[in-house]
């Protein structure tokens, strides 16, 4: 049997030390990342808590509004017209609010199972914003805010676009809707569109309250609010500007972010032109048409 050395010794108990040394150094990188992984699993439980009491308001309060009015409406026939015509107002907006916040979670249920599917055809981007502007005219006139839209017609591009209208408009409305809603009363919101390189360009700017540059990121979180519990100032559970996102994503596109802290938001939107799959012509279901204009107010 071989003798070892002192030297010998010396060198394979330092092996062995070094070895147990990166067995440890390795077991704490594990450790930390069960940590940070089980801190993001308790945040992700707390926001959907939060975010499912948050919804739960929010869709039984107009539910309620609208079964309160139409009920007053139905059983009573001595209301004057201008009191009917106030009251259906109301009627269509708590109905439309519902709706929009319905189709974003629908939307975000159908990304996360992975079961959202592309519909290609060719689009006109024009068509789609105005229809887009329109359904929220209402929201935007009830807060004295002027709505301006830069259309593909003044740079003389095509307004023509393969892409999938349906998405593209989910992720228009919601960054319409989150601008007018953040937008101090009697403001402005401007958007533009314009096509560079086979991409178009989509962007929203509001001159509201802002976002500040360290919370870029948790904007786009699922289920995160900036603004929240007894302190939330306004409507929305959290979902818009993630699925805006990632119905972006989906089309092979970008969304950036610009803003400060009581300075607006800019956010822009660019989405490569598909592939030539599309065979139908489509406007956004074709419920409103406008004049070509170079650039129209609401």
């Amino acid at each position: 049997m071989h003798k070892i050395t002192d030297n010998e010794l010396i060198e394979e108990l330092k092996k062995r030390f070094e070895e147990n040394e990166k067995t440890l150094t390795a077991l704490k990188v594990v450790h930390e990342k069960i940590v940070e992984v089980n801190k993001k699993l308790q945040e992700s439980e707390a926001l959907k808590s939060n975010f499912l009491s948050n919804i739960r308001n929010e869709i039984n309060n107009p539910l309620t509004s609208i079964l309160c009015m139409s009920k007053v409406l139905a059983e009573s026939g001595s209301q004057d017209m201008e009191t009917v015509v106030s009251m259906a107002g109301s009627i269509h907006s708590e109905a439309f609010n519902l709706d929009f916040q319905l189709r974003n979670i629908f939307a975000a249920a159908e990304l996360e199972a992975g079961e959202t599917e592309m519909s290609l055809s060719r689009a006109d981007i024009d068509t789609l914003i105005y229809s887009s502007i329109e359904s929220f005219i209402h929201k935007a006139n009830a807060r004295k805010i002027t709505v301006s839209f830069e259309s593909l017609a003044r740079s003389g591009a095509p307004h023509e676009f393969t892409t999938d209208p349906e998405k593209l408009q989910l992720a228009v409305t919601n960054l319409l809707s989150n601008a007018i809603e953040y937008s101090h009363e009697g403001g402005r919101v401007e958007i533009k569109a314009w096509i560079d390189k086979a991409v178009l360009n989509i962007s929203v700017r509001d001159y509201g309250i802002g976002i500040d540059k360290a919370d870029h990121k948790a904007v786009f979180d699922r289920f995160r609010q900036l603004d929240s519990g007894v302190s939330k100032g306004h409507l929305g559970h959290g979902l818009g500007a993630s699925v805006t996102k990632a119905v972006v994503e989906l089309l092979n596109g970008t969304i950036s972010l610009e803003s400060e802290k009581g300075k607006g938001s800019i956010f822009t939107i660019s989405i490569p032109e598909a592939g030539e799959g599309g065979s139908v012509y489509s406007g956004d279901s074709n419920e409103f048409f406008f004049e070509v204009q170079e650039e129209k107010e609401f």
